[in-house]
């Protein structure tokens, strides 16, 4: 099934489909019962029964999946479609028939009709509490110590269990629906009523909300708290946890309420309150991380603890109130015991029902559509509006409360949009969850970077941000994932290095996009034919458009044929055979992606090869020793010929394999060094030569096998990285890891391979890599990264020290080094500036643009520099190209605006810089220039914009200066 958000809403919606529709056959039948505790018993044990043969069901469904990608694999969702059929064989029974649970117990243990409510709510309370101990104890501890494959027997060991302590003890007990039917004033079934069928569609609704609301904490808690399946399995729990709790509590007071609407309205109301006065706090939860991280040690379960209680803290109250429905509903609408099987299973699949329809809306339209934040709000307005409905239901309501209520809710909607801004984007992205990336918070909090690119996907939420340095970089669910900076190095070689260890690769796959600098490495072998990109996230393929100046336009290239889908389904289902397969996925410490780096995966992969294909796949060192080299002993122990290169010194790290033996092509490598693209590329990252790509090799064959004897093989079923990579997120172990590959270290001249060359170039070759020293090439690349940042440390103190012509020549000593180093261009343009030497000063940010054409940071200086040069046409061309492709950047509006006005074009000036106040109310500066351009035709509102900037200006302690002018300029009008 894969990853997909297809994928889940499949899973969720057949598990919660069969729930409801179990819940109302069970209950239809179970009212014909003699006995619900027998019915029960057989329930629980066909649960059992049918779940100990999932596993071979599954396996068995497999080559139907196969079939099905094979004939539609090109449409997806005719696939998931197909694929919903198939599971839908599989699952619907066993979810069917613990839907009929509920209802069949209810029907056992309730004997007065008096305390339905209480009886029943009570019921689904142990039961929820049950889900609590399941969803903690699967997700945390079963699958952790035992493997996904013994948890399911376990969970199916208990329900037969459960089956035979009935037969055992209670299976001869006499029926005690004969008693029950005494109490009962009438033994004739009563009709649903439109009162009835009002109450159970509101409560559907709430279903609605109720998913829309989880399904929204989640991505917003995994943003924050980030993606680890401890993350994921804490989200839950503490919201079933809430459910559970609420249900327990109101199903011992219910009966205390005369007026069961009025009620069920504060309830409604009470959870879109709830919600609604939480939205803000939720952009608070970054700086939380911050001051944990720095009060309290990285302790694993230390922070663990913090977030249960940061999301407990969240979403107690609102859950708390979502469970007290369940028993409010089913006292107002249950009334007697001869059909309570019937009703409880009425009232259970019409929530459930509801449910579905909000995990389905809030996952593929509201989400991707408008945003967690906006999905979140219009769950509130349908709570209020649900309160308003149940006030005018309520027998005991006064008609003012009736009258007035819809205007209050419309008012209260209205009033909370407005006062709950929007989350700070870059603060909520910056992966404060994470300690080594906690100083990116205060680049978030000092609005250092630009955002290029933000979106809230179907999967994940994916922002592009520019830094001053020039560096680019996309980062998904807050972790950065690419980048132009260090990743360069990984992702180049990613690409490069085993399509030169293939002779003539013409059928390629990519796993995963990223930046999309892997596939446009890929790319520049001509006579590669084809290239599969697969890629789980549009908002990912979308992102990376921004690196296209940097990736060859890599998209763009016809031989691409862009899949998507999740990278592991595809190359299990595919019947496609590649020659090289690569595959870049993110940590493993999130949910899910632990499965790409499991010896089942590489079998899979291995299979999709051609018999002489190559593997790559990408490993890194944020885990433990132990979980690093599992990950290698699992490579190895598919793909025999296999060798360790190291892209990043300490971090990352690529293992390339086959089922033949291995060679590096020394003309291959040349070849890519003659081209000048590729020559550009690889002279990025320090590679000039065969021997420096050779310098980053570290281990062989022989070298993995002893340096992974003594880890375990990590599987699917074990999932060991699942588990023990997230606690590297607070732990790091990377210096470990390095001393002992050190030990292993060998670079074997053997595996470069020659055809056709001079002997003696051949052997001079071949000397200059037995000579190598680890990482040779690598190093002399930080070297050279050091030595430019000593520069820019000079550059920078003589400016402080007035001192510019000094700084020009360490400037200028840098681009020596790195004739592209945008920040260098961009600070050299400062100086010039300050120099007064204008002309110079637009070359030098001209420059920065054809290096990086998103480099904001540089337009803005660029168009300061043509006002000094009185060319303001020039700074409006350029500014405006740059509004097109950022129109929420309020810099840019602001500065255009100026340009305008400097061009004498009024009205165009009023328009950028009132977009710029839009953009950002506190904002001081537009007010100003506002106040300019309506002084001399619109005195009342220049007075106005005049005001305005005077009190943002002294609320931020800023602009003293033209503070003074505005005042003066306030005396004239």
């Amino acid at each position: 099934m894969g990853n997909t958000q297809y994928s889940v809403a499949t899973v969720l919606t057949l598990f919660m489909g069969g729930l409801a529709l179990g819940s109302f056959l069970g209950g239809r039948l179970v009212d014909r019962q003699s006995s619900p505790l027998k019915m029960y018993a057989l329930l629980e044990a066909s649960i059992g029964i049918y779940c100990f043969l999932i596993p071979t069901l599954i396996d068995t469904a497999f080559p139907v999946f196969q079939s099905i990608y094979a004939q539609v694999g090109d449409s997806h969702r005719t696939a998931s479609l197909y694929r919903f059929l198939v599971c839908g064989t599989i699952l619907l029974i066993p979810t069917s028939l613990m839907g009929a649970t509920l209802p069949v117990l209810g029907k056992f243990v309730t004997r007065d009709e008096r305390f339905i409510g209480r009886d029943v709510g009570t019921l689904y309370a142990i039961n929820t509490f049950g889900a609590v101990l399941g969803a903690f104890c699967s997700g945390i501890v079963l699958i952790r110590l035992f493997g996904v494959q013994a948890a399911n027997a376990i969970a199916a060991s208990l329900n037969i269990a459960i089956a035979l302590f009935i037969w055992r003890f209670f299976w001869n007990q006499p029926s005690s629906t004969a008693d029950a039917d005494i109490k009962s004033e009438s033994n004739k079934k009563s009709a649903m009523n439109r009162d009835d069928l009002q109450i159970l569609l509101v409560f559907a609704g709430s279903g609605v909300c109720a998913m829309i609301y989880q399904i929204a904490w989640n991505r917003i808690f995994s943003l924050l708290l980030g993606s680890s399946i401890y993350a994921f399995s804490l989200i839950l729990t503490t919201f079933i946890l809430g459910l559970a709790l609420g249900t327990a509590f109101f199903s011992r007071v219910v009966n205390r309420f005369s007026d069961l609407y009025k009620l069920f309205a504060f309830l409604q109301a009470g959870i879109g309150i709830s919600a609604l006065l939480a939205i803000p706090f939720f952009g608070e939860i970054p700086f939380v991380n911050r001051w944990v991280y720095q009060t309290w040690n990285y302790d694993f379960l230390t922070i663990q603890v913090f977030m249960f209680l940061v999301i407990l803290a969240f979403l107690f109250v609102p859950t708390f109130l979502l469970g007290g429905q369940f028993p409010v509903v089913v006292k107002i609408t249950i009334r007697r015991l001869t059909d309570l099987g019937e009703n409880v299973g009425r009232v259970y699949s019409a929530n459930t029902i509801g449910a579905i329809i909000g995990a389905f809306c809030a996952g593929f339209f509201l989400i991707p559509g408008i945003g967690v934040q906006e999905s979140i709000k219009m769950a509130i307005f349908l709570n209020l509006t649900f309160a308003v409905l149940l006030i005018w239901k309520s027998p005991s309501a006064g008609s003012n409360l009736k009258i007035y209520g819809a205007p209050l809710v419309a008012v209260l909607c209205v009033m909370g949009a407005r006062m709950v801004g929007d989350w700070d984007k870059a603060v909520i992205s910056s992966g404060s969850f994470m300690p080594y990336r906690i100083e990116d918070l205060g680049s978030a909090e000092k609005r250092e970077n630009k955002i290029l690119f933000y979106q809230e996907g179907m999967h994940t939420t994916v922002t592009v941000e520019l830094a001053v340095s020039g560096n680019v970089f996309l980062r998904v669910n807050g972790k950065t994932d690419a980048s132009l900076a260090l990743d360069m190095r990984t992702q180049l070689l990613s690409g490069y290095l085993p399509m030169s260890f293939h002779k003539n690769p013409k059928s390629v796959l990519v796993v995963g996009q990223g930046s999309g600098i892997t596939l446009g490495a890929v790319e520049q072998f001509p006579k590669m034919e084809t290239v599969d990109l697969v890629e789980i996230s549009s908002a990912v393929l979308e992102g990376s458009r921004y690196f296209s100046p940097f990736n060859h336009n890599a998209l763009e290239d016809p031989r691409v044929n862009l899949v998507v889908e999740d990278g592991r389904n595809h190359i299990a289902l595919t019947p496609k055979k590649y020659d090289v397969i690569i595959s870049e996925p993110s940590n493993p410490w999130i949910a899910g992606v632990g499965a790409l780096f499991t010896r089942d995966f590489f079998e899979l992969a291995r299979n999709r090869l051609t018999p002489d294909g190559v593997f790559c796949i990408w490993v890194h060192t944020n885990m433990s020793p132990e979980g690093f080299k599992s990950i290698i002993r699992s490579y190895v122990n598919v793909f025999p010929y296999a060798t360790l290169w190291e892209s990043i010194v300490g971090d990352d790290y690529l293992l390339i394999g086959s089922q033949v033996p291995l060679g590096l092509l020394n003309k291959k490598v040349k070849d890519l060094l003659a081209a000048p693209s590729s020559q550009k590329d690889l002279n990025k990252i320090g590679v000039y030569n065969v021997p420096d790509l050779m310098s980053l090799m570290i281990l062989d064959r022989d070298g993995l096998i002893e340096f992974s004897a003594e880890a375990p093989i990590h599987t699917d079923d074990n999932a060991l990285l699942e588990f023990s990579a997230p606690k590297y997120i607070y732990k790091d172990d990377r210096s470990q890891i390095v001393r002992q590959l050190g030990s292993y270290f060998k670079i074997n001249p053997d595996l470069l391979k020659f055809e056709g060359t001079d002997k003696e170039l051949e052997q001079e070759t071949l000397a200059q890599v037995a000579s190598l020293k680890r990482s040779e090439s690598q190093v002399a690349a930080i070297k050279r990264q050091v030595q430019i940042d000593h520069l820019l440390e000079l550059a920078q103190s003589a400016v402080k020290q007035g001192n510019l012509v000094t700084a020009l020549e360490n400037y200028r000593d840098i681009l020596k080094i790195d004739s592209e180093h945008v920040l260098t261009y961009y600070n050299l343009g400062n100086v010039l500036m300050a120099m007064k030497r204008f002309q110079a000063a637009s070359a030098a940010y001209r420059k920065t643009l054809e290096i990086n054409p998103h480099y904001i940071f540089g337009v803005l200086e660029l168009a300061k520099s043509y006002f000094a040069l009185n060319q303001a046409g020039k700074a409006v061309e350029a500014l405006s190209g740059f509004v097109k492709k950022y129109p929420q950047e309020k810099e840019l509006r602001f500065q255009l605006g100026l340009a305008y006005a400097f061009d004498k074009k009024v009205p165009e000036a009023i328009r950028e810089f009132e977009q710029a106040i839009v953009l950002d109310t506190e904002y001081a500066l537009p007010h100003f220039y506002l106040g300019l351009q309506y002084k001399g035709q619109n005195p009342a509102q220049a007075r106005k914009s005049f005001q305005r900037f005077i009190k943002l200006s002294r609320k931020h302690d800023r602009n003293k200066e033209l503070v003074t002018r505005a005042e003066n300029f306030l005396n004239k009008l």
